[in-house]
C-alpha cells in the first residue's frame, strides 16, 4: 500500500495517510480521516475544559455549584457525587434511532437532555475549587492532577506534594514556579529538570544540586550561570543575591532566562525512547508526532498519555493507565479497549463508539452517562441480536445521510464529534490554549465564545505596594484584594484581581521568595511561554562545527561532523522564529556537560 495526499476539508492543507496508518484503520475497522492530523486535535481538544471553574445551576434542584461547564453551555449538570450515584438512571432518556435524520443530530439532542456530571474529581479530600483531578487530597485550585497533595495553582501534576504556580510537574516536592520537572525537590522557577535539589532559575538539568540560573547540566552542584564554586562561595553568593526581594528576584529571573538562550537545546524532549518522534515522549517505542506521553507504544497522535501502559492507539488524548485501541479519543482510560469517537468514557470500558461520560460498559453506541451497560444506542437497552444487526445499519445511514456543521464540513462515520456540538466556549477549552483562535474566527466555524466576565473586585492594595521582601510581609496580606499587575491588559483571562492564601504565604516564607504581582491566570500563561506547543516543524541541526549557525555559542567538543555543518535533520516542535538554538541529538549529546 502507498502513501496517499489528502486535502483536510477543514483547513484545505494537504496531508499524507502512510500505509501504516492505512493498516491501522483496517485493524480497527474505520474509514481513513478526512480532517489533517492538526485539525483532528483541535477539534477533539475543543471538547476539555482542563481548568476553569464557573458557578451555575444544577438541574436537580437548581442549587448554584461550582461546574467546568459555563452558564452559557447548553448541557444539564447533575451535582458530581450524585452524578455518580445509583439515584437516577440514564436510560430513562433512551430513544429510538430516526433513520430520517443524520445519527449525530440525535445524539447532539440527547446530549443536552442526559445531565453530566458538575466537573470530573474523583477520590479527591479537601480540594476547593479543584477539577479534573483524581485521589488527591489538601489541594487549592489545582486542577488536572492525580495523586497530588497539599499543592495550590498546579496544573498538569501526578503525585507531587507541597508545590505552588507549577505546570506538568511529575513527582515534585516543595517546588514553585516550574514547568516540566520530573522527581524535583525544593526546585524554584526552573524548566525541563529532573531529579534535582535546591535548584534555581535553571533548564534542562538532570541529577544537579545547588544550581542557580544554569542550562544543560549533568549532576553538577554548585554552579552558578554554568560557572562552578566551592560550597562556601556559592551559599554566599546566594546569600548576597537576596532572593526575597522581588526586586532582586525580578531581575536574577530574567538573567537567567537571557542566559538560557546562549546555549543549546535539544530538538525535543525525551528519554529511554526508541523510534519516537514529537516532543516530552518518556520510556516509549514506536510512538510519532506525539506530545506529552509516557509508556505508550505503537501508537499516533497522542497527546497527554501520562499513565501507561498505552498501545495501539491513534488520535488519543488524555489518559492511558493500561488502554489499547483507542481511536479519536478524549479523557478515555483505565483498561478501556477498542474506545471510538468518544469523550469522557472511561473505567474498563470495551467496543464503544460516540459516547459521553460512560464508565464502566461494553458494546454501546451513541450513548452518554452509562454505567455498567451492554447493548445499548441512544441509552436505548437492546438484546445482544438487535444490537449486533444494529450497528452496521447505523454506520452506514451515518455514510448516506452524514451531519453537515456551519461551514459545510462532512461528518461520516470515522469523524470524532464536531466542534460546534462541544458544550465548552473555543475560548475555554484546551484547544484554545494549545492552538488559539479569535472570536470572530471561532464564531465563524460556528463555535461557542465565553465573553469576558467583568469583574468588581474591591481592591484593598495594588501590587505596586506589596512589601519589596517576604520577611517584611506581615500576616494580614491575607486579608487583602490585590490588583493584578497586568491590570486586564492582557489575553491571559487576568482576574484583575487576586488574593494570598495562607498556604500560599507560608510557602513563599519558608523557600524566601517573595509575593506574587499576577493574578493565578496570568503567572499560568507566562509559565506557558516555557513550554512548546504541538506544532513540530522539519528543521536543520543549528550545530555549524565550531559553533552555532547563529554566532553565538562556542562549541566546547569536537563533533562527528567535524568543521562542517551538521546535515542532521529532525522533526521539533521549536518553531523555526524562536530564538533557541536547536541541535540535533549527537550534537546535544556532545556539549553536555
Amino acid at each position: 500500500m502507498n502513501p496517499e495526499n489528502k486535502t483536510c476539508q477543514s483547513c484545505k492543507q494537504n496531508f499524507v495517510i502512510e500505509p501504516d496508518d492505512f493498516s491501522y484503520y483496517e485493524k480497527i475497522q474505520v474509514p481513513p480521516p478526512t480532517f489533517c492530523p492538526r485539525c483532528r486535535m483541535i477539534r477533539r481538544m475543543s471538547w476539555r475544559n482542563s481548568w476553569h471553574l464557573y458557578k451555575r445551576p444544577e438541574a436537580l434542584k437548581g442549587e448554584i455549584i461550582f461546574s467546568a461547564f459555563p452558564p452559557e453551555s447548553p448541557v444539564k449538570i447533575y451535582e458530581r457525587d450524585y452524578w455518580w450515584s445509583d439515584a437516577w438512571d440514564p436510560t430513562q432518556y433512551a430513544r429510538e434511532v430516526d433513520w430520517n435524520r443524520p445519527f449525530i443530530e440525535q445524539f447532539k439532542e440527547l446530549m443536552r437532555e442526559v445531565p453530566i456530571a458538575a466537573h470530573s474529581t474523583v477520590n479527591a479530600a479537601n480540594c476547593e475549587y479543584c477539577t479534573n483531578i483524581s485521589w488527591a487530597k489538601n489541594c487549592y485550585y489545582t486542577r488536572a492532577a492525580s495523586y497530588a497533595e497539599d499543592c495550590a495553582y498546579v496544573i498538569w501534576d501526578n503525585a507531587s506534594k507541597f508545590c505552588m504556580d507549577s505546570h506538568m510537574t511529575d513527582k515534585c516536592e516543595l517546588s514553585y514556579g516550574n514547568v516540566n520537572t520530573d522527581r524535583c525537590y525544593k526546585t524554584i522557577f526552573s524548566v525541563n529538570c529532573e531529579d534535582c535539589q535546591d535548584v534555581i532559575f535553571s533548564k534542562d538539568c538532570i541529577g544537579c544540586s545547588n544550581c542557580f540560573g544554569c542550562i544543560g547540566l549533568r549532576n553538577k552542584n554548585y554552579h552558578i550561570f554554568n560557572v562552578p564554586y566551592s560550597k562556601e562561595e556559592y551559599d554566599q553568593k546566594i546569600k548576597e543575591f537576596n532572593l526575597g526581594s522581588q526586586n532582586s528576584f525580578e531581575k536574577l529571573r530574567q538573567q537567567a532566562y537571557s542566559s538560557w538562550l546562549k546555549f543549546p537545546v535539544k530538538f525535543m524532549q525525551g528519554l529511554q525512547n526508541s523510534n519516537v518522534s514529537g516532543d516530552y515522549i518518556y520510556n516509549s517505542k514506536n510512538t510519532h508526532h506525539s506530545y506529552r506521553v509516557k509508556d505508550t507504544e505503537d501508537s499516533k497522535y497522542c497527546l497527554n498519555i501520562l499513565n501507561g501502559p498505552t498501545k495501539d492507539c491513534y488520535d488519543y488524548a488524555n489518559w492511558g493507565a493500561g488502554s489499547e485501541l483507542v481511536y479519536e479519543g478524549l479523557v478515555c482510560g483505565n483498561q478501556s479497549y477498542n474506545v471510538k469517537f468518544s469523550w469522557n468514557a472511561h473505567t474498563s470500558n470495551k467496543n464503544v463508539e460516540y459516547c459521553i461520560w460512560c464508565s464502566s460498559s461494553s458494546d454501546i453506541f451513541g450513548c452518554i452517562g452509562l454505567k455498567k451497560k451492554q447493548y445499548c444506542v441512544l441509552n436505548k437497552q437492546y438484546t445482544k441480536e438487535e444490537y449486533e444487526n444494529l450497528i452496521p445499519k447505523i454506520k452506514e445511514h451515518m455514510a448516506k445521510m452524514p451531519y453537515v456543521d456551519k461551514i459545510g464540513r462532512i461528518y461520516k462515520y470515522g469523524e470524532f464529534l464536531p466542534g460546534e456540538m462541544s458544550p465548552f466556549p473555543y475560548n475555554v477549552s484546551e484547544a484554545h490554549e494549545l492552538f488559539p483562535k479569535t472570536k470572530e474566527e471561532a464564531l465563524v466555524e460556528g463555535l461557542m465564545w465565553k465573553e469576558e466576565e467583568k469583574r468588581n473586585y474591591n481592591v484593598t492594595k495594588n501590587s505596586a505596594d506589596l512589601p519589596d521582601h517576604i520577611n517584611d510581609t506581615k500576616e494580614d496580606i491575607i486579608n487583602e484584594t490585590i490588583a493584578c499587575e497586568h491590570s486586564s491588559n492582557c489575553n491571559h483571562e487576568c482576574t484583575s484581581a487576586f488574593k494570598i492564601i495562607s498556604q500560599e504565604l507560608q510557602f513563599l516564607k519558608r523557600l524566601n521568595i517573595p509575593l506574587p504581582r499576577l493574578c493565578p491566570n496570568c503567572r499560568h500563561y507566562e509559565r506557558l511561554s516555557h513550554r512548546n506547543l504541538p506544532d513540530f516543524y522539519l528543521r536543520q541541526c543549528q550545530c555549524s562545527g565550531q559553533k552555532s549557525s547563529n554566532g553565538i555559542y562556542q562549541n566546547t567538543a569536537k563533533h562527528f561532523h567535524s568543521e562542517n555543518p551538521c546535515s542532521n535533520e529532525f522533526e521539533t516542535s521549536y518553531a523555526p522564529s524562536r530564538p533557541e538554538i536547536v541541535y540535533c541529538e549527537m550534537c546535544y549529546q556532545s556539549e553536555i556537560i
